[in-house]
């Protein structure tokens, strides 16, 4: 599970990656109330991953793990949404999606320390 965790993590941000750059409409329609759930749900997998990568495949401490994965994922939220300015005819940039995307990212730490303490308190 050790080297498979970052290539999972790797797979997820380019599917991300490229989920976030296509055409969505050519692809599959989605509605538009559920675009920030779908920026939340991604994020929060995104966040989920990562973390457990650090941890478990980087060893570094739990704390250091969500400092870098909070970074990581907000930068790299950040950054698609300027992708999506910059290169697309068919997609914007939108700050509700990089707030939907923090609100995910958010909710996995929360899961994240909830079940890490779980764990402490049951060992």
């Amino acid at each position: 599970m050790r080297k498979l965790l970052p290539i999972i993590s790797v797979g997820f941000s380019i599917a991300l990656l490229i989920a976030s750059l296509i055409k969505v409409e050519e692809v599959v329609e989605l509605p538009k109330s559920n675009d920030k759930v779908i920026h939340a749900i991604a994020y929060f997998v995104f966040t989920f991953l990562w973390f457990f990568t650090f941890l478990i495949s980087f060893k570094k401490s739990k704390s250091q793990a969500i400092k870098i994965t909070v970074i990581y994922s907000v930068i790299f939220g950040i950054v698609i949404e300027v992708l999506q300015q910059v290169t697309t005819q068919s997609r914007q940039a939108d700050y509700k999606d990089v707030l939907a995307n923090i609100t995910g990212t958010l909710i996995a730490v929360l899961l994240i320390n909830i079940i890490t303490n779980l764990k402490v308190k049951n060992n």
